[in-house]
């Protein structure tokens, strides 16, 4: 008897921006034959803001990622209910707060994780780092900056999405389970940066738009592990190096 696993509907940052775009695209079109006007729905530009902010506070693991996801929140809030000239100064609230938290909370210590080694990071620096041992990684990089170091014995893969930011990730000491990770990327004036270790194949699929998908790893074809990367740049750039 063939045992069927549930299917999982997996909401990424690429699905949502995958979804804007299929819906701008379709709502031009209609405006081109006719059949409604689309000035009338660039009103709703700010929700854009606010599903951005939304998936900046789920997936980021720092508070200042997340106090970044609700000033952006707060930013496409206000504006569709037109009080933005009267509530933007709660912005700088936000951001004080913030500032007074860090200071309060002052050095931290690292603590040792078994299969986990910490990233140097300088104090002032404004990327994220983490070292995790997750199969599975799901980034996404918006006006900030994201750093990891994956240790899984067993990565699998995940995805990638840089909008006018940065990803960088370290593959240097992860290992695959069935020989085989793919990662899915979306970068948009954004770049993504992959380090993979010497031995390691790279299948470069994605496509570029006024992009570029450069691969400088070092891996031959029939190495034991393999990374397929697959997706689209626009206006940004992929690069992987060993």
């Amino acid at each position: 008897m063939i045992e069927r696993r549930p299917s999982m509907l997996r909401i990424t940052p690429q699905v949502i921006i995958g979804l804007l775009l299929i819906g701008a695209g379709l709502a031009i079109t209609a405006d081109n034959l006719g059949w409604i006007e689309a000035d009338r729905l660039w009103r709703f530009w700010p929700v854009l803001f606010i599903v951005i902010g939304a998936l900046k506070v789920v997936q980021t693991d720092n508070r200042s990622g997340q106090v970044f996801g609700v000033v952006l929140m707060f930013f496409g809030a206000a504006n569709a209910f037109q009080g933005f000239d009267a509530l933007w100064p709660l912005i700088l609230v936000a951001i004080g707060a913030l500032v007074v938290l860090r200071a309060l909370q002052g050095p931290q210590t690292s603590r040792k994780i078994p299969g986990v080694d910490p990233i140097p990071m300088s104090p002032a620096s404004p990327v994220s780092a983490a070292a995790t041992g997750d199969q599975v990684i799901s980034d996404f990089a918006f006006w900030s900056g994201v750093k990891r170091r994956i240790t899984s014995a067993s990565f699998k893969g995940g995805d990638l999405t840089a909008i006018m930011g940065g990803i960088e990730i370290d593959l240097r000491g992860a290992g695959t389970a069935n020989g085989e990770a793919v990662i899915d990327v979306f970068a948009l004036w954004g770049g993504i940066e992959i380090t993979v270790p010497p031995d390691w194949e790279v299948s470069n699929r994605i496509t570029p738009i006024l992009g570029g998908a450069e691969d400088k790893s070092s891996g031959s074809q029939g190495a034991r592990h393999r990374l397929v990367l697959r997706g689209f740049v626009v206006m940004g750039g992929v690069e992987v190096k060993t």
